[in-house]
């Protein structure tokens, strides 16, 4: 009986240990970076950096349009990546907008002791609204890809400057993301509650409060939400929860790809993205 204690109380210790080191992985992961800029497509730009209101340094690309009137767009990436892993996919866009790419909070080149994968990060787009504030821009479009998309919802709804917004596999709660982080049958909800449980006693964040999905009937202003059924990060339910949300918003369109992958572009991407920027935003004038 005592053995059998015993070894109950290991394998206990041993699932909050493992939640634990989950828990450190995922507020500070490998960083993923990518050693090309702008330059290396021959394109100039500036280096830029701002802070945010709880002070932490964001660095980031801006890329002027040759029109001094040109739109801005702001670019936004995955977790845990960084602003060039999206850079070659976005340049298109150069052709009639001024380019805003970012680093979030600790990824890339901006500081920051941890990600909080979307609590925080909208403090990080709220300062590079408030730059390009500075710059004179008070009109920008935002394109942001996963974790950058679900940012983009969090804070379009307080962000009177966001005119139109693609958001491309944005997960719908962040409840959701936990439980799928340890693909441990059996144990899902388990250690996904213990996650909740870490990022609140270490970080004071409720992770089922960060639901992007409950911005989607705040919205007022033009959205384009991407999702794949065959995206292995972002699972389907995401997309059919907010399916759901936005039947009713007629602000939003609703794109569901059957075949693509996680940041895999969909066909004709480029085109639908310049038509809805150009519609909803407006091209270079």
């Amino acid at each position: 009986m005592k053995r059998m204690v015993f070894y109950s109380c290991l394998i206990i210790l041993f699932i909050f240990l493992l939640s634990l080191w989950g828990f450190y992985l995922a507020i500070r992961p490998i960083k993923i970076t990518s050693p090309i800029t702008p330059k290396t497509f021959d394109i100039d730009y500036e280096h830029v950096q701002f802070k945010t209101s709880d002070h932490i340094l964001i660095k980031g690309w801006f890329i002027p349009n040759k029109n001094p009137h040109a739109k801005t767009i702001i670019l936004l990436h995955g977790y845990p990546a960084d602003k060039a892993d999206i850079l070659p996919s976005r340049l298109f866009l150069h052709k009639e907008y001024n380019l805003l790419f970012i680093d979030f909070r600790y990824l890339g080149e901006s500081q920051g002791n941890y990600s909080t994968i979307g609590k925080d990060e909208v403090l990080d787009l709220r300062a590079a609204l408030n730059y390009l504030h500075h710059r004179g821009i008070h009109e920008v479009g935002i394109w942001g890809f996963s974790l950058g998309a679900a940012v983009a919802l969090l804070s379009a709804p307080e962000a009177n400057e966001v005119k139109a917004i693609v958001a491309e596999a944005p997960f719908a709660r962040l409840d959701w993301m936990a439980y799928d982080y340890y693909q441990m049958p059996g144990l899902n909800y388990m250690m996904g509650e213990l996650l909740h449980l870490w990022a609140w006693i270490f970080l004071r964040i409720d992770i089922k409060e960060i639901r992007p999905v409950d911005s989607i009937k705040k919205l007022k202003v033009p959205l384009l939400l991407i999702y794949s059924k065959q995206d292995r990060v972002i699972q389907y339910q995401h997309a059919l929860l907010m399916q759901q949300a936005s039947q009713h918003n007629p602000y939003v369109e609703f794109i569901l790809i059957d075949n693509t992958r996680h940041g895999e572009p969909m066909k004709s991407y480029q085109v639908k993205i310049k038509e809805f920027f150009s519609k909803n935003l407006g091209p270079e004038t």
